[in-house]
């Protein structure tokens, strides 16, 4: 029996939803190249609601297809790899960091985008993915990766014009943006990202079931997510941290508790 076409299209609303976040992706890499970087942060953090949809939306009308996973990650690359890597290109040449010439620093930001491609390709025939990560997924590390505009911006009055509830950021009870915003870390992160991007680490997936012996340090987690609110213009770096620590720790004490 053929599919009806009001069938068809229902079937092709999570592929739309995807679209979507391959499309404020593609708007983010216009605003980043029109040097509107932190613009192009919120496009990337539009992209990831999306993200997060498309796969609620599949599950709720029972369109899950191989189609529907490999566009995702196509979608994911642009947004999450293409997009916070040319963040950071821009980023370092607005701040001088070899801005002419043969420097490794002109290039560096290569390393976000083909890391997650990797990543999303190695995501898509790894079997043990299914109730947890190996490595951080590629949404997290694009957006703390990203926000590295919004620290930087931060700094400056100009950079938070046409923003004013986030004036805030740019005030933090705990500020680190010093660090974050140097140098060595404008260098060595795109290096970290891509490492822990590709690692072999366990992850935590957000996704709590019966039973399970991390739901305590998801719930963790959760907890600590609000008093990054602290650190500003660095909470999602802060997060980033944060979620790789917890992860790490909460599943070598559980597999340590398996053993015994």
């Amino acid at each position: 029996m053929n599919p009806t076409p009001a069938n068809s299209f229902v079937k092709q609303i999570p592929n739309l939803v995807t679209l979507s976040n391959l499309a404020c992706g593609l708007i983010g890499i216009t605003m980043v190249m029109q040097g509107h970087l932190v613009d192009g942060f919120f496009m990337m953090v539009l992209g990831a609601i999306m993200d997060f949809f498309d796969g609620a939306v599949a599950r709720l009308l029972k369109a899950n297809s191989p189609l529907g996973l490999q566009l995702d990650s196509l979608a994911d690359v642009v947004t999450f790899g293409v997009l916070p890597g040319l963040i950071w290109r821009e980023e370092m040449q607005m701040q001088g960091y070899c801005s002419t010439g043969f420097c490794i620093n002109n290039y560096v930001w290569l390393l976000i985008p083909l890391a997650a491609a990797y990543r999303l390709a190695k995501f898509n025939v790894d079997t043990r993915q299914t109730t947890g990560f190996i490595g951080v997924p590629t949404p997290i590390t694009g957006i703390a990766l990203g926000s590295w505009a919004l620290i930087s911006a931060s700094f400056t009055e100009a950079g938070m014009e046409g923003y004013p509830m986030l004036q805030w950021i740019a005030n933090p009870i705990i500020d680190i943006r010093w660090v974050l915003d140097s140098f060595w870390a404008w260098l060595y992160m795109p290096l970290i990202a891509a490492y822990l991007m590709t690692s072999e680490l366990p992850l935590l997936a957000m996704k709590f079931k019966a039973n399970d012996p991390l739901n305590t340090w998801k719930k963790a987690l959760f907890l600590l997510a609000l008093p990054c609110l602290l650190f500003g213009a660095a909470m999602v770096a802060v997060f980033y941290f944060m979620y790789v620590i917890i992860s790490v720790v909460g599943n070598n004490r559980v597999h340590r508790q398996e053993k015994v």
